[in-house]
């Protein structure tokens, strides 16, 4: 039963048709998995964390930056100013709004070697992503472990949505085949947060409707226009011969991740990733890294360092981005130099 406190927060919600006190206690014992804490997943996961869901899962492996705020809910300067990970802002800002909500955050890359275990024993997926390939490997994990999944995108003034019903409905792949991006230039998506607000909206109002037991329609492709104020529906047919629901071949889970050190698309930055993650404590070692390096900011999630032209943000699990460096040995030997002074 919704005990007193929880009838109070969300009386004007309990009225609502088709939700009700039923309703809303199902939301409230729902575990959602939101990938990606940028623009569209932190406005999703403050929607979703003020309509009462109980258990929300956050997976990011970016900090914040000054380049988000116009668009990414819950972040403020200080944030950008600190490289705080958007998980751990997005896990604040849910605690800011109801501190009874059980938050799960995880700073690191959701791929191959781990996005089944991280999806293990959630209710819904909630796609706050900004790559298709990402897309399509939580297509695989909904199809074959049969969790829906509301897929979402935005660029520029135009934004799409569908909620996907695993082995019912079609899937991603009935409505996008391939990835043809893979070979064409990485070009930073242009946005306004007037697009990635209302996109955010809309999905969060399907898994809303899904989460409080209600039937909400799947293989509808909502095309939303920001420019000319639309939403089209376009009918998705589900494929017989789709490589994944047709043919339940999940290439993107099966694939092999090649983790290290590489290039960030669009950018002249590169992340290295550990073999094993770390537990650094940067307090601990701050005298060490004072001398061979200038510390811009410092808190227990991640420290920004400078080297000549070059600035590293590295985690305390290890994950870093070395900006302004495009040669993938000297990055490479930089992280050594730090990981040697912290250990």
């Amino acid at each position: 039963m919704i005990d007193k406190n929880i009838l109070s927060r969300f009386s004007r919600q309990i009225l609502m048709q088709d939700i009700g006190y039923e309703g809303m206690e199902k939301i409230r014992k729902s575990k959602i998995a939101i990938i990606g804490c940028g623009a569209l997943g932190s406005t999703q996961a403050e929607i979703l964390a003020r309509a009462g869901v109980g258990k929300i899962k956050l997976i990011d492996r970016d900090y914040i930056d000054l380049s988000n705020l116009h668009r990414t809910h819950m972040a403020k300067e200080e944030d950008a100013l600190n490289s705080l990970p958007k998980a751990i802002v997005c896990e604040k800002g849910i605690k800011e709004i109801d501190n009874s909500i059980e938050v799960e955050t995880l700073i690191d890359d959701f791929d191959s070697t781990n996005a089944e275990k991280f999806l293990d024993n959630v209710d819904l997926i909630i796609d706050g992503t900004d790559n298709l390939e990402t897309r399509f490997l939580i297509n695989d994990i909904s199809v074959k472990n049969n969790i829906p999944w509301i897929y979402a995108g935005v660029n520029s003034w135009y934004g799409n949505v569908m909620f996907i019903k695993p082995n019912v409905g079609p899937c991603l792949r009935c409505l996008i085949p391939e990835n043809n991006n893979e070979n064409q230039s990485c070009d930073i998506i242009p946005s306004i947060g007037t697009m990635t607000s209302l996109v955010s909206s809309f999905s969060s109002n399907l898994a809303v409707r899904y989460l409080a037991g209600n039937e909400v329609p799947y293989g509808i492709l909502f095309v939303i226009d920001g420019k000319d104020f639309s939403i089209e529906r376009i009918k998705v047919e589900r494929n017989e011969k789709c490589p994944t629901c047709g043919l339940h071949n999940y290439e993107f889970l099966n694939k092999k991740e090649k983790r290290g050190v590489e290039r960030i698309c669009g950018s002249h930055a590169i992340e290295i990733r550990p073999e094993k993650f770390l537990n650094i404590d940067f307090y601990k070692k701050i005298k060490q890294i004072k001398n061979k390096f200038d510390v811009l900011t410092i808190n227990r999630y991640s420290i920004r360092l400078q080297r000549n032209e070059m600035q590293i943000v590295l985690m305390n699990n290890g994950l870093a981005i070395i900006e302004n460096e495009d040669d993938l040995n000297k990055a490479k030997e930089l992280y050594n130099e730090i990981i040697k002074l912290l250990a």
